[in-house]
C-alpha cells in the first residue's frame, strides 16, 4: 500500500512488470464510490534492469481518508504493468515515508557471503 499525503511531494519507487515503454498513466478507482479517476504522473524514470519504476504523483481532490486501488499501465496499453492501493493521509511534521533513525552507530555494510562452519 502507498501513502499519499496532501501538501505534500509524493514521490515513490516501485518495481513493475517489464516493459519497454517510457510512458506511464496511473489509474485509480475510489473504494467506497467505484469512481475511476487518473493521477499525474511527473518526472517518471525506468530502470529497465531491476523494473524499478520512480515518479512524483499528483491526484487532484483527494481528501483525508480516502482510499483507491491503484493500476500503473503503459500509456494506450490497458495491461498494468503494477497494481496495489493507495490511502490518503494528512501531511504531518514527519511524514511516514521519510524515515528517521536513532541508531547512527552501527550502519549495515555489504557482505562478502563468507560462512564458517563449525
Amino acid at each position: 500500500m502507498l501513502s499519499y499525503y496532501l501538501n505534500n511531494t509524493n514521490s515513490y519507487t516501485i518495481r513493475t512488470e517489464n516493459t519497454s515503454s517510457n510512458q506511464f498513466t496511473m489509474s485509480l478507482q475510489d473504494m467506497i464510490t467505484q469512481t475511476n479517476s487518473t493521477a499525474s504522473l511527473v518526472s517518471s524514470s525506468f530502470t529497465s534492469y531491476e523494473n524499478l519504476l520512480a515518479f512524483t504523483a499528483s491526484i487532484s481532490g483527494a481528501y483525508t481518508g480516502q482510499e483507491f486501488r491503484v493500476r500503473v499501465l503503459n500509456s494506450g496499453s490497458s495491461e498494468p504493468i503494477w497494481h496495489g492501493s493507495l490511502q490518503v493521509y494528512q501531511s504531518q511534521s514527519v511524514d511516514k515515508a521519510v524515515y528517521k533513525t536513532q541508531n547512527t552507530q552501527y550502519i549495515s555494510n555489504e557482505s562478502t557471503n563468507e560462512y564458517i562452519i563449525i
